[in-house]
């Protein structure tokens, strides 16, 4: 299994994914984007069940990574930028029948691909940062708005408060950024039981068959989400 994370990390959380992966690539991009998110790499990978869509500009150490590691990708149509609608392409989830983003954000490319799915309307663009998929019909957001949204479709979808999420040049950060899920694992750049609402994510996750592990002692971190490939 190789993961990509925000070079930006605690150490500890690194040293601790480390013991469930072969080979780690610690990203960062300069010149790119906001420096808050430049070491996020949901701003430019977009993941699903069957595909991995990168920002066209996305740092040539990243593609070479997912090439030396036999990771299939594709490029999406639309470079990451310096701005609100120009970091937030890629930033979007999709479940097996639905697809979250801000309408208007999104890249074409992933909009032709899930063209047969529902698109789900937030008010958020940072949607893959504020949103934990569970399943289906089970999420987990720091975003009130978003929650109202995938509420409104009849869906289940819980609050996380931000409050003490750190991200680097914000006061708070977003639940979704802290995490990275692969099979029946969510790991979280942090402790999730340093937080008042940590039994909200417990539950959630235990009734979706998810196993928690926080990969370091301290606050939740938002670096932009961690991503696995197997």
């Amino acid at each position: 299994m190789i993961a990509v994370i925000d070079a930006r990390s605690p150490k500890e959380a690194i040293e601790n994914l480390a013991k469930y992966c072969d080979n780690i690539f610690l990203f960062k991009s300069e010149n790119i984007t906001y420096e808050s998110i430049s070491g996020h790499p949901d701003v430019f990978i977009f993941q699903d069940e069957n595909n991995t869509i990168l920002a066209p500009n996305s740092p040539k150490e990243l593609i070479l990574f997912l090439e030396n590691n036999s990771i299939d990708f594709s490029f999406g149509k639309t470079s990451i930028g310096g701005d609100l609608k120009a970091s937030t392409p890629y930033n979007c989830i999709a479940s097996s029948k639905y697809l979250f983003h801000k309408k208007g954000f999104t890249d074409k490319t992933i909009l032709d691909l899930h063209k047969n799915k529902i698109f789900v309307d937030l008010p958020q663009a940072y949607t893959a940062c504020s949103l934990i998929h569970l399943s289906n019909k089970h999420y987990i957001t720091s975003d009130l708005g978003i929650q109202k949204s995938i509420k409104h479709q009849g869906l289940i979808c819980d609050y996380f408060t931000p409050e003490k999420i750190s991200i680097v040049g914000h006061k708070y950060g977003f639940l979704g950024g802290t995490h990275g899920r692969i099979k029946d694992k969510l790991f979280f750049n942090g402790n999730i039981d340093l937080h008042k609402d940590a039994d909200v994510l417990h539950n959630a996750a235990k009734n979706n068959g998810f196993q928690i592990i926080s990969l370091h002692r301290n606050y939740l971190y938002d670096g932009g989400k961690i991503f696995f490939w197997e």
